[in-house]
C-alpha cells in the first residue's frame, strides 16, 4: 500500500534573480518565508537559500528609531528624544 507521500508529484520552483540589491533580496526571502508559513495547511514548500536563518532572524528582528545610528537622540530641555528628519 503506498502513501500519500508516494502518490504526490514533486514540483520545483526556481527564482533567479540580476540586479537586485542586498536589501531587496533579503526582503524577497522574508516575503517567501511568509508564504510558507501561510501555505502550511496545504502544502510542505522548502526553500533553500544560502543564509537563510540569518535573514529570517534580521526580519523578525523589532527595528526601532531609538536604535538607529542615522536618528540619535537629541538632548531638549531636559528630556531625551529622538530627533525627526
Amino acid at each position: 500500500m503506498s502513501t500519500l507521500r508516494e502518490n504526490c508529484n514533486m514540483k520545483k520552483l526556481t527564482i533567479s534573480c540580476k540586479n537586485i540589491s542586498p536589501k531587496q533580496w533579503s526582503v524577497l526571502v522574508i516575503e517567501l518565508n511568509m508564504i510558507k508559513k501561510q501555505w502550511k495547511p496545504y502544502a510542505n514548500l522548502e526553500i533553500h537559500v544560502p543564509g537563510f536563518n540569518k535573514i529570517i532572524a534580521w526580519g523578525r528582528k523589532k527595528h526601532d528609531k531609538r536604535d538607529s545610528f542615522d536618528n540619535p537622540p537629541v538632548q531638549r530641555r531636559g528630556k531625551t528624544t529622538s530627533s525627526s528628519i
